[in-house]
């Protein structure tokens, strides 16, 4: 099976990941079958993490049947590639009940 991980790269306290395609049971550290994009999970000084992704290749990937990683998925909702998947123990916000504003009457 094939599935999409973070492959590490970067210094020791400075992590600096690859979003890679590689056969699910292969090392992280093995030569990937592609590389997708990269991720910076350290802040910049504005507070924003960097991410780069190829979206054509993303979605080309899942359609054949990879599966991504928690940490890989979270990072594809963000970037609407797929859909976001309820977190353990948070409820789910398509069952929770609305707020009920009062009318302005």
């Amino acid at each position: 099976m094939i599935s999409i991980k973070l492959a590490r790269h970067g210094l020791k306290n400075t992590p600096f990941y690859h979003i890679v395609v590689l056969q699910s049971r292969s090392r992280p550290t093995r030569k990937p079958i592609e590389q997708l994009g990269t991720f910076n999970p350290i802040p910049d000084k504005d507070g924003v993490k960097a991410v780069t992704l190829n979206f054509e290749r993303a979605k080309y990937w899942l359609s054949v049947g990879a599966q991504p990683t928690e940490s890989v998925a979270r990072i594809l909702s963000k970037a609407d590639v797929i859909p976001a998947q309820p977190r353990p123990g948070m409820p789910n916000p398509s069952s929770s009940s609305k707020i009920n504003t009062p009318s302005s009457a």
